[in-house]
């Protein structure tokens, strides 16, 4: 997947957030934004899957918060896989239950679900948790759109920005602070989203493309990168800045 694409698909991503508004948590918009894009009935975001301080950050629907919850009481499924060898797996509840026997006769008791399949949020070098994914009918979505959304969303999760690479950017600490919080304020009047969704968007695209949050910023101050197709906010900006 090029450049070209990641950013195509993390403006896509920002927009459907967008479009649910503020009154959701940002977990539940980023599952539901992940299902529009990629395809699915209904999904969870997990974290720290197989570990003692593991905990479901949202469901989309009940049928998700109850294969989430078959997941959790039994042990097995694709998503403590998934988790523990930080590749995505996939079961199909029509064939041999295979390696999660007791999840498979389980979550064949629960009503339209045909296939579940998880991906494993890796914004650094290990997995931080699972998106669990369900449908009853259609082709699985593709596999490196799903990966990378994944990844993506686990970036714009994480409460610290992923690690620093090497950059030719070096304004000092405060002028790169207030370039990072003055990218926010325009990434928020693109999208009319809260400043912490903002820098969740921005953390996830720092992420995407190998760079740092203050080139993201310096992107989107010189006007080279935008979440929105949308060029009124540009326009009332050139405005007030000509008054």
């Amino acid at each position: 997947m090029d450049q070209v694409d990641r950013t195509t698909l993390l403006a896509r991503l920002a927009r459907q957030i967008a479009e649910y508004g503020s009154d959701e948590p940002l977990e539940t918009r980023l599952c539901r934004a992940y299902l529009a894009i990629v395809g699915g009935d209904g999904a969870a975001i997990t974290l720290s899957y197989t570990e003692p301080s593991r905990v479901t950050l949202c469901a989309t629907d009940d049928v998700a918060a109850r294969l989430e919850d078959l997941q959790d009481v039994l042990g097995e499924g694709p998503g403590p896989t998934a988790y523990e060898t930080e590749a995505t797996m996939t079961a199909d509840l029509r064939v041999d239950p295979g390696q999660w026997p007791l999840f498979t006769d389980a979550a064949r008791k629960v009503p339209g679900v045909r296939t579940v399949y998880a991906v494993p949020m890796r914004p650094g070098q290990h997995a931080i948790g699972v998106l669990t994914v369900h449908q009853d009918a259609g082709d699985l979505p593709d596999g490196d759109r799903a990966q990378f959304l994944a990844d993506a969303i686990g970036a714009a999760l994480m409460k610290d920005p992923p690690p620093p690479v090497e950059s030719d950017l070096d304004p000092g600490p405060w002028s790169t602070r207030a370039r990072i919080h003055q990218a926010a304020g325009m990434v928020l009047m693109q999208l009319h989203i809260s400043p912490t969704d903002a820098m969740a968007l921005m953390r996830a695209h720092a992420f995407s493309h190998s760079i740092t949050l203050a080139e993201v910023a310096e992107q989107i101050t010189s006007r080279r990168l935008r979440f929105s197709d949308d060029t009124e906010d540009d326009a009332e900006h050139d405005a007030e800045s000509e008054r």
